[in-house]
């Protein structure tokens, strides 16, 4: 039988199984069916008995309405008598369609359509509005959902009630009768839906007269009737409010299928939906209910569902449960019976390991001892046939690898004696050879065969000495060796015994080598030591050489002379040859040379007696293994030349002092030139003076230019220049360099090219100040040297890496070239291309010096190609670190708007569709957030295509408008420019305006001992709003800083007595660097000096000459802002128009404020009352105002306004403020005469 065939019996039972199981399942689907339809009906039921509640409660609020509409008749046939009060007519606003007056003391509002007539004012009206004024609250206190309740008669007169008055389209609604029901249908009407704005109404009405049309209306809130449906039902449907004219007034319209309109099962009313519709008897308005038969269904529909589901689950586990239950009992045990049964000896393994029932076990137990001692028995014949079979191959492999092993020997030896190049050969006791390698045959000039079984002297009358050898081995039965010479070669020869196990000599062995080679290098050596000895002897630098533990090895006669020991001494450690204070120096060099394993150490000693300084150079000797082997010291005076490096440091010393007071005193002169200059152009000047004074700038600029190179080359030359690293913009620096160059390249007609390769970090990591000089000196000769043609710089990049570039810099010209002769000398100090009497070009000749000191310290190395008559091109390269790049928040949220050709780099914006105005339109509402690139060559004016937008517009080149959002991005570092800008869009750097707007109103301490430079300052500062006040010494500077409170201070460095470092000083000792900032003002630009100002605690340094740009920039990043309230401390061009311009005038009452501010310090020392503290605060207001003196009104003021409140003076906190102001103002007059 096959094992993979199934017993046919099997199939028949799962067959049965599945019957039983499919007849449940569908009783249990009948089942749920018709419990789903009992459902359904119990639902219909519960949801027509929620209906009748509801319209239960609708004809409660109609009956109520009813009596409202009522209790308003009743009072309009039974009107009061009243005196009409006079002032209830009157303000009543007459608008050009209707008039309306609202009532006092919410008595409600009157509104009529036309002119104010007579009628108006009859008293029978005014009886009945004040009868109708408390019906009317008792219907809006009675009625939740009512909005208002008016009163109506012909002539358009109506009288209105409402919650909430505010609203004026309510009332044009009313006046224009849109609430008005159609009476003809009934006595009580409701009228139609009015919508205004977000809000529904409808007016409940009732006629009061057959004669008239006078009638009431009950308005209510369609929003508020919904939430009342809401709050009494819990119906899952939709409500509908109708009219008489089926128009819905409240609730929400339903839509529903009108293909089963007027169909209705009577055993199944839910079929197409539920729709439930009751008018209450003689009432206006009807009720509907609607619900569709889904919404109806479905929660039943899921609950059912879930039930069923519930069912099936525990039929098919049970039916599960009872299946494994007979598999486990029968059907398995019966399918292994069976494969017993039938296969017998193939009996699977599976049913061989079937742990067997106990009910089966008598069937199985035959069967299954049969079938396992046939496998045992035919396991147990394989085995031992495979045993077997494994030994006779072990065997057959051991005898194979035995023959192998003696072949293998027999060759070895034979290899390794030939492979020797020493010279063997074996004898017998008989002196015939036995054998021998191939270097004895070559030796001997025989072939091994033709020396076996011969004797020496068979073969060869010659080599005596082998037989000497080996009959002295013979009588001494030892090892004898001895050199022996033949020919040019001397050999090395040993004659071993070869002996029995019982140790008698049975022949010998003989082996001879060459050493001629070994014999010469030792000579050499011997001759060597010799020559070094004599050398080390008399050289004229003292040599020791000392073992590891101290003992002296050699030691020549200079090292004694050095040493001062005698010649012939006899000394053996070397610690006896120093004093005691020297070797404790020196034993740790030594100690440190062996843990670190240096090869040199430097070590310098004094010998006191004799005022000389001797420099040991000791290194330490290492053996093959590493292991240190000895000491050897060189011993030289270097007395002269610590003499002549103390001579040259002195030197050195006094050149840099002398330097920074050139520095000093030429930027001082400098400063006040330049800052002449700059106020002096804001001034109304003619055209030649304009000249004039550009001349004046651009020679003073250009001395100073020479002055910084000379400082330069002096750090330089003084190997003092290091490198500042930081991140910077690369467009910023070629920009900067292209606005410098560019004007003077159009000043001689050249033209300047600037090619920067795409793929240029956008930020690098290096020193920018250098760089920037490097290219701008380079381009500066360029034009220097071009009459006519071109210059340019060319940025390529060589090399990108991850975090690295290797950047080639190329600045070229077609300019006059230089002369091959003159290119070896041309980065010489002072010296130029030209050296003529009658050169063309200025200069001192020391900026390529500079160049190739400074591209050496930023690691690259510059040259020059150049041809005269046609040009010159200066190139280098650098090795740059990639600075980090900022990253933009979100790419999606940016738009690229461009005509350009080439697109921007993917890594920072996506390139959208082509610019157009149309397209620009169509985006305008997405341009929050957008970079719009605009090329030079197009006539698109973003003015016109976005108006009013706010987008950052970056412009290629060319003329644009100037607007704060527009960027114009420079042609040749496109994408450089445009990555910065896009990175930085939302921190835009504050315009210089900006920054002097915001120093503006701060009061400055200046000190400079140079009247000039201090007046230059002091009028900088004015003109952008800063009051300052000026000293020419910093005696009691600390003192004038209680007084004056500045909010900043630019002090001198250099000044006589009290210079700038200890006036700071001074002045950190009671205030810290963020209560009072101060900021260096020199003309002295070293590092050294910044070092140092920083060190006493200066917060900034600003180098002469400045401008009103970096003043401005520096007090905005340093004045403590805290220390400054939001108005100006003194206006004085204020102040002046108080005086009508005159300054003697404005002096004269300064002084009497002063005056007066002393006795306003008296008056609050002794001051306690609320109200004179009032008095005392309004007059300082007042007098401090009206001569600009905006901080300290604006404090007075301030305690002003709290002195209302005040009785008796408890707290002098604000006082004392008020007194520190009177007493800054007081100081700031004083210094100012």
């Amino acid at each position: 039988m096959d094992a993979t065939k199934e017993f046919l019996p099997l199939k028949s039972y799962r067959k049965g199984i599945l019957v039983a199981v499919i007849i449940p399942i569908l009783l249990v689907l009948v089942l749920a069916y018709h419990l789903y339809q009992i459902k359904l009906e119990r639902q219909y039921k519960v949801r027509f008995s929620q209906y009748e509640y509801v319209s239960q409660q609708l004809k409660q609020e109609f009956y109520a309405a009813h009596v409202v509409l009522d209790s308003i008749a009743v009072n309009l046939a039974q009107p009061l008598s009243f005196q009409k009060p006079a002032e209830w007519l009157e303000d009543i606003e007459q608008h050009p369609e209707h008039y309306y007056h609202a009532l006092p003391n919410n008595g409600g509002e009157i509104v009529g359509r036309g002119q104010v007539s007579a009628a108006l004012f009859a008293t029978k009206r005014w009886q009945t509005v004040l009868s109708l004024n408390t019906a009317f609250d008792a219907a809006l206190a009675l009625q939740g959902g009512l909005y208002a309740v008016a009163y109506v008669e012909d002539d358009g007169f109506a009288y209105v009630k409402r919650r909430d008055a505010s609203s004026s389209h309510f009332i044009t609604r009313l006046v224009q009768g849109k609430f008005e029901p159609d009476f003809s249908l009934g006595n009580v009407v409701v009228g139609p839906p009015v919508k205004f704005f977000d809000r529904q109404m409808f007016a409940l009405g009732k006629k009061l007269s057959t004669v008239d049309n006078a009638h009431v209306l009950m308005i209510y809130d369609s929003d508020i009737i919904d939430r009342w449906l809401l709050n009494i039902g819990s119906l899952d449907g939709t409500m509908e409010f109708k009219n008489q004219s089926d128009e819905i007034i409240a609730g929400k319209r339903y839509e529903h299928d009108h293909d089963h309109d007027g169909l209705v099962n009577s055993s199944a009313p839910w079929q197409y939906g539920l729709h439930f519709i009751a008018k209450p008897a003689k009432e206006p308005i009807s009720l509907n209910y609607h619900e569709s038969y889904e919404q109806f269904a479905a929660p039943l529909l899921r609950e059912i569902l879930l039930e069923l589901a519930l069912l099936l689950f525990f039929i098919l586990f049970t039916f599960v449960t009872i299946v494994w239950l007979s598999g486990q009992i029968f059907v398995r045990p019966l399918k292994h019976f069976v494969n017993y049964l039938s296969l017998q000896e193939h009996t699977p393994q599976a049913t061989l390991n079937y742990p067997i029932p106990s009910e089966w076990q008598p069937w199985f137990i035959q069967i299954k001892q049969v079938v396992e001692q046939k496998s045992r028995l035919m396991h147990a014949l394989k085995q031992h046939n495979q045993e077997l079979d494994d030994e006779i191959k072990r065997k057959q492999q051991a005898l194979k690898q035995s023959f192998e092993a003696k072949e293998r020997q027999a060759a070895l030896l034979n290899a390794v004696l030939d492979s020797v190049p020493d010279i063997i050969y074996f004898k017998n006791i008989d002196g015939s050879f036995i054998g021998c390698n191939r270097a004895f045959e070559e030796f001997m000039g025989v072939d091994k065969s033709d020396l076996v079984a011969k004797t020496q002297s068979e073969v060869t009358s010659g080599l005596t000495i082998l037989l000497e050898q080996e009959a002295a081995m013979e009588r001494s039965q030892e090892q004898v060796a001895t050199n022996f010479v033949l020919g040019a070669n001397t050999y090395f020869l040993t004659i071993t015994p070869l002996k029995s196990e019982t140790g008698k000599l049975i022949g010998c062995l003989g082996v001879a080598r060459d050493i001629t080679a070994a014999q010469e290098a030792y000579n050499a050596l011997r001759d060597s030591e010799e020559n070094f000895r004599a050398a080390t002897e008399f050289a004229p630098n003292g040599v020791i050489l000392a073992a590891i533990s101290g003992k002296i090895l050699e030691m020549n006669k200079a090292a004694k002379r050095y040493l001062s020991l005698d010649k012939n001494t006899g000394e053996k450690l070397l610690e006896r040859l120093f004093d005691e204070q020297n070797w404790q120096t020196l034993k740790p060099v030594l100690a440190g040379l062996l843990k670190e394993q240096k090869k040199v150490v430097e070590h310098m000693i004094s010998q006191s007696g004799k005022h000389r300084w001797l420099q040991l150079s000791i290194s330490l000797v290492w053996d093959k293994n590493k292991r240190p082997k000895y000491y050897v010291i060189h011993i030289q005076n270097i007395t002269s030349l610590l003499l002549a490096k103390q001579d040259a440091e002195r030197a050195t010393l006094a050149k840099s002092r002398f330097i920074a007071n050139i520095s000093h005193e030429i930027r001082t002169p400098i400063n006040a030139i330049l800052g002449l200059a700059d106020m002096i152009k804001s001034e109304t000047l003619t055209r030649v003076q304009n000249k004039k004074l550009q001349q004046l700038s651009g020679a003073a600029n250009e001395l100073l230019t020479m002055l910084n190179s000379i400082l330069e080359f002096a750090k330089v030359e003084s190997h003092q220049g290091t490198i500042q690293y930081e991140t910077f913009q690369t467009c910023y620096v070629f920009t900067t360099i292209e606005s410098l160059i560019r004007p003077l390249c159009i000043q001689k007609g050249l033209e300047f090219e600037l090619q920067i390769d795409p793929q240029v970090w956008p930020y690098l990591y290096s020193d920018e100040d250098k760089v920037k000089q490097i290219l701008v000196n380079l381009l500066g000769n360029a034009v220097k040297y071009t009459n006519h043609g071109k210059v340019g710089l060319e940025v390529t990049l060589l090399n990108d890496r991850a975090a690295k570039q290797t950047i080639k810099f190329a600045v070229w010209d077609t300019g006059v070239g230089i002369k091959s002769q003159e290119i070896e000398h041309l980065f010489d100090a002072f010296t130029q291309g030209d050296e003529s009497f009658t050169r063309r070009h200025e200069g001192i000749g020391l900026g390529l010096a500079i160049v190739k000191q400074e591209v050496a310290l930023l690691g690259g190395d510059i040259a020059v190609n150049s041809t005269p008559n046609e040009g010159s091109c200066f190139f280098f390269e650098l090795v740059l670190d990639k600075g980090a790049c900022p990253v933009v928040d979100s790419h999606k949220e940016v738009y690229c708007l461009t005509t350009e050709a080439r697109s921007l780099p993917s890594y920072f914006a996506g390139l959208a569709e082509p610019l157009s105005v149309e397209r620009l339109h169509a985006m305008h509402t997405q341009l929050d957030k957008s970079i719009v690139v605009i090329p030079p060559e197009t006539s698109l004016d973003p003015t016109y295509a976005l108006p009013g937008n706010t987008a950052l517009l970056l412009h290629c080149e060319g003329e644009f408008p100037e607007q704060s959002n527009h960027i114009a991005l420079n042609q040749s570092v496109f994408y450089q420019s445009a990555y910065t800008w896009l990175a930085e869009f939302a921190h835009m750097t504050q315009t210089v305006d900006n920054v002097c707007m915001q120093v503006a109103g701060a009061l400055c301490l200046v000190v400079d001992d140079n009247n000039l430079n201090l007046d230059i300052t002091e009028n900088m500062l004015k003109q952008n709003g800063i009051s300052t006040i000026g000293l020419q010494h910093a005696e009691n500077i600390e003192e004038v800083c209680r007084s004056l409170q500045p909010d900043i201070i630019l002090m001198d460095i250099h000044m006589p007595n009290i210079d700038g470092y200890q006036a700071t000083k001074q002045i950190r000792g009671v205030w810290s660097k963020a209560e009072l900032p101060v900021i260096a003002l020199t003309a002295n630009a070293s590092k050294e000096e910044r070092a140092k100002a920083t060190a006493v605690g200066m917060n900034d340094y600003l180098v002469k000459p400045i401008n009103s740009t970096q003043a401005c920039k520096a007090l905005a990043s340093n004045i403590v802002q805290s220390n400054k309230t939001e108005e100006a401390f003194f206006d004085y061009e204020f102040a002046l128009s108080q005086m009508m311009q005159n300054e003697t005038f404005l002096q004269t009452m300064l002084d009497k404020f002063a005056k007066l501010c002393h006795d306003y310090l008296e008056q609050v020392a002794e001051i306690e009352q609320g109200s004179a503290l009032f008095e005392l605060a309004h007059g300082i207001k007042g007098a401090a105002a009206g001569l600009g003196f905006k901080r300290l009104a604006k404090i007075a003021k301030d305690l002003e306004t709290q002195s209302k409140t005040i009785t008796t003076i408890t707290n002098r906190t604000d006082l004392d403020v008020l007194t520190d102001a009177l007493s800054q103002v007081v100081c700031f007059i004083e210094l100012k005469r």
